[in-house]
Parts: structure tokens; sequence; C-alpha cells
């Protein structure tokens, strides 16, 4: 039999059958060959093996199948490449024993093969099980996202009831889903700072309760960062408060009191955390007095623009670490302003174009050091600032040459208290002193001012 069957026509057959499997195999995967090729659809072996084959775990279990026949065929053709394709003997060459190892060989292939099958099966298995619980989690969510959404839907109805009891139900409800739904937490938040912009009648029976409740809640959820809400944006645009008290607390996102009113006997900021953006445009801070004493800006940009502070301004010992505060336009007429003990480590606490008419503003202590006394970046400037029948303290302050900065600026019988002599560490550019304005000049690290 094998006189006239040659290694060449083995090999021909043998590779058609691998590139023909390879090609099924592809089909099965619906990887790399999406369409079968024309030759095998004109001649009708393509659409028969789909007919055979439509899909499922069978395709699934012959693809795998294919894929063993593959590589043993890849195995096996190597080996007798590297072999030199070598003479197979006649049948009746073989002793009983080689016979019996062949059948042995025989049976641990398809044993083989049996497991391949067991294999795809509990593949498949695996797969479906996957899939179920995929579609189980996605049902979840679905049902969850159901469940919050008529949550806050019911707490939107209360706080746009008429009974001021029913929107103070709903204050708390809202702050249910925010606690809980951290997908949508912000929009939770959100519609209790808008209710705060929108109410249109403050003065309404039972209305002060009701904001009183808003800002309680958000102190509670921001009082530190395991609170929940401290990363959150927070916006007052446009809020009347009284006496307010943000003190101790904590927003590592953006905190917008744009265009908003500060009345009464106290406005409090004192010991607040701010890592995120506090910006102040418009806003009006005419309590008694107005405290940021103690806060922190970590990482944080404040901006004070166009704002105005009447009565006490008390900024003292704040830390400044990075970017800046900046009080741009900022009307501090007949306050008094203490940034006393003031310490910036880096970024700018800086003053352009605002108004100390009557002012007394304090930054005696000031510094720019840090605890184990190695220099900080920090700067403190004044640029295109109005000083008139003012005083301005810098006693006692850090002696670093680069901290303190005065540019453009006009000072109008306005009086420096404090020791006349010193090493030079103020730096004054292109100001003007008039009125009898007088700066000691053993303070001047850089003059360039004019008197008169």
């Amino acid at each position: 039999m094998w006189n006239w069957l040659t290694w060449d026509v083995v090999r021909w057959i043998g590779g058609g059958a691998l590139v023909l499997a390879a090609l099924s195999l592809a089909r099965i995967r619906g990887q790399f060959v999406p369409h079968w090729p024309g030759w095998l659809v004109r001649s009708g072996l393509g659409r028969a093996f789909d007919r055979v084959l439509p899909g499922g775990l069978t395709r699934m279990v012959v693809g795998w199948l294919l894929l063993a026949l593959l590589v043993a065929g890849g195995v096996m053709t190597g080996l007798l490449w590297l072999l030199g394709w070598p003479s197979l003997p006649p049948g009746a060459a073989f002793t009983a024993t080689q016979l019996l190892e062949l059948l042995k060989i025989a049976l641990a292939v398809v044993a083989g093969l049996g497991g391949v099958v067991l294999l795809a099966v509990n593949l498949r298995k695996q797969r479906v099980a996957e899939q179920e619980h995929e579609l189980a989690v996605e049902r979840g969510e679905r049902e969850k996202t159901q469940a919050f959404n008529e949550r806050f839907g019911a707490a939107a109805e209360q706080l746009a009831h008429a009974s001021s009891a029913v929107r103070l139900a709903g204050v708390y409800a809202m702050a249910g889903p925010a606690d809980d739904w951290s997908a949508k937490n912000q929009v939770c938040v959100d519609v209790l700072c808008g209710y705060l912009r929108l109410s249109t009648e403050p003065d309404a029976p039972g209305e002060a309760e009701v904001r009183a409740a808003i800002l309680q809640v958000i102190r509670e959820h921001t009082a530190s960062r395991a609170s929940g809400w401290t990363h959150l944006d927070f916006d007052f645009s446009g809020v009347t408060f009284e006496n307010a008290d943000f003190s101790g607390l904590t927003f590592e996102g953006s905190l917008v009191l744009d265009r908003a009113d500060f009345t009464g006997a106290l406005c409090s900021f004192e010991d607040t955390a701010f890592s995120g953006t506090l910006s102040c445009h418009g806003t009006d801070f005419l309590a008694e007095r107005t405290t940021f004493a103690n806060a922190t800006f970590e990482h944080a940009r404040a901006e004070f623009v166009g704002a105005r502070f009447a009565g006490v301004a008390d900024f003292s010992r704040i830390d400044l670490s990075s970017i800046a505060i900046d009080f741009y336009r900022v009307d501090f007429s007949e306050a008094k302003v203490d940034f006393s003990r003031a310490t910036v480590r880096g970024g700018t606490l800086r003053f352009v174009r605002c108004d100390f008419v009557s002012a007394e503003l304090d930054l005696s202590r000031a510094n720019g050091m840090l605890y184990d006394d190695e220099v900080a970046t920090g700067r403190i400037t004044m640029q295109r600032c109005r000083f008139e029948e003012s005083t301005v303290d810098l006693r006692d302050g850090s002696r670093s040459p680069l901290l303190f900065w005065i540019v453009r600026s006009r000072f109008d019988r306005v009086e420096f208290p404090g020791d006349r002599s010193g090493d030079a560490w103020l730096n004054l550019r292109d100001c003007e002193l008039v009125g009898g304005t007088e700066i000691p000049e053993g303070w001047l690290r850089v003059r360039h001012a004019s008197s008169r």
C-alpha cells in the first residue's frame, strides 16, 4: 500500500486538511473569517457547514476539537519534518506488541479528544454563568437607579410643596439619596443649594426653618473629610446669609459665594479648610464681624473680586500653602482688616486695585517661614492699591527680602507704626507717598517711590 502513496501526496492532503480545519475554526469563532472564502461558497461546503453547525454548544465543541486536531497535526508534521519524512513500513511488518502499543496510542488520542469536549462544555457553562451574573448585576443596578430616582423625585416634590412642614421633611429626604447615591450625590446637593438661591419669600412662615435645616445638613456633611460631601461643589450665588456659620468645615471642591450677602453680627469661616476653589465675586460681607481666622488654603485658590467688607474682617493666622488668595477691586473702606500672623508658605497673598479708606490693615507678624525655619516661596503683594487716612501695620513680620512687595500704589496720610530701624526687607516700586506719609528708610530693600 505504501509503495505508491508517497509522502508528497500525504503532505498535500494533510496540508489541505489543516487549512480547511483552520478556516472552519476561524469561522466558528467568528473572528478573522466572518464569511467563507468564495471557492468554499461556490462548492457549497461553506453553506453546508453553517447548516450543520448553526451555533451554540455544538459549534463550540467542534471548534475546540478542530483546534486540538490543528495542534496535533502541527506537532506531528513538525516531528516528521525533523526526522526527514521517513518511510512507513507496511502493515504486515508490525508485531502484535507494536499493534497493541498503537492501539493504546489511539485510545489515548480518543480520551484526549473526549477531554477537549469536556473542557469545551465546562468553558461554555462558565461563560453562561458569567453572562448571567453580568445580567444580574446590570439588572440590580437598574433597579437601584430606579429606586434612587423615585426617592429623588419624591424629595423634590416635597421641597416644592406649599407647606413649610413638608418642605422641611423634603430637606432630609433629599439628603438621603445624596448619602447613598454616589453617582448622583452632586445633583442632590445642587437641588438643596438651588432651593436657597431660588427662595423668593425668605420671610414666609416656616421658611427660615427650612433654610436653616439645609445649612445644618450641609454643615453636618462637610464637618470633616470623612463626612461624605467635602469633595462636592456648593453654589450659593446670590444667597443672603444672616449670622452664617461655616466654621470648622472642609471644602475640597468649589465653594461659590458670588453676589451673596452676609449680614448679622457674625459671619464665620474660622478654622475652615479649603483645598478647591473659593469664589467671592461681588460678595458683600456686611456682618459686624467676618472671620476667616485660622483658615487653611492648601492647593486652593480664593478669589475676592469686587467684594466689600464692613466692620471687622479677620484673616488672622490663615495658612496659605499653594496657588493664591486674590483680592481684586475689593473695598475695605472703614474696615478693620486683620492679617496678623498670616503664614504664606507658597503661592501669593495678593491685593490688586483695592481701596483702604479710613481703614486699618494689620499685617503684623506675617511671615513666609515654614515651621522648620526653612524659607518658603510665598509672597504678599499690593499692586495699584489706594490707601487714604489709614494705618498699615507691618511690625514684627518676616524679614525675608522676597515676602513683601508694594507696587504702583498710592499712600495718602497713611501711618506705618513700628520700629524705624532694622534690616531692609520691604520692596517698594513706583509708589506715591503723599500727605506726609513716610515709610522708614531702614525697612526699604528696593525703593522707587515719589514723596510730596
